[in-house]
């Protein structure tokens, strides 16, 4: 049951192609026949081939997408990725932790200052004479006039009312 020509079937052949060609065309038919069957069989290597060398491509081409991808994937570059976010973080933590410094000795030194003016202040008051005119130039433009209440003269109503 195989597909193959037997030895029965080729001498039948060679049988019917004996009669129908004759003896003297016979070994020229049989030499072209040689040759179509070397050109099939050259057709059928090459087209073998070209689906080999298809499968290789594609197989090379996956190769080469799987190296990429290890390459991108490759451990040592994350970790170097992970470091490096790492140490900016920690170079930003160090920056806000000295500005917060600078910001709590501001707050300190401007605080100093407010006691030191609020100490001054209470001790001109316990004098009774409003502080020293040092003092009084430390203060803002905005803190009311410091006179002794010997020296300030009282306006009179109607020229502060502008009458």
């Amino acid at each position: 049951m195989s597909p193959g020509i037997g030895m029965p079937e080729l001498l039948v052949v060679l049988v019917l192609a004996l009669v129908v060609v004759g003896p003297q065309q016979l070994p020229v038919m049989m030499r072209k026949v040689g040759q179509m069957m070397a050109q099939a069989r050259a057709m059928a290597k090459d087209f073998q081939n070209s689906f080999e060398e298809i499968g290789r491509e594609t197989e090379m081409s996956e190769l080469r997408r799987e190296i990429e991808a290890l390459k991108q994937a490759n451990p040592i570059n994350q970790i170097h990725g992970e470091l490096d976010k790492t140490a900016r973080s920690v170079q930003d933590d160090d920056i806000r932790a000295l500005k917060l410094k600078h910001v709590a000795a501001d707050q300190a030194a401007a605080d100093a200052a407010k006691a030191a003016k609020l100490a001054a202040l209470e001790a001109g008051a316990a004098d009774d004479t409003g502080g020293t005119p040092d003092e009084w130039a430390d203060t803002p433009d905005d803190a009311p006039d410091r006179t002794s209440a010997a020296t300030a003269s009282p306006a009179p109503a109607d020229t502060i009312k502008g009458r």
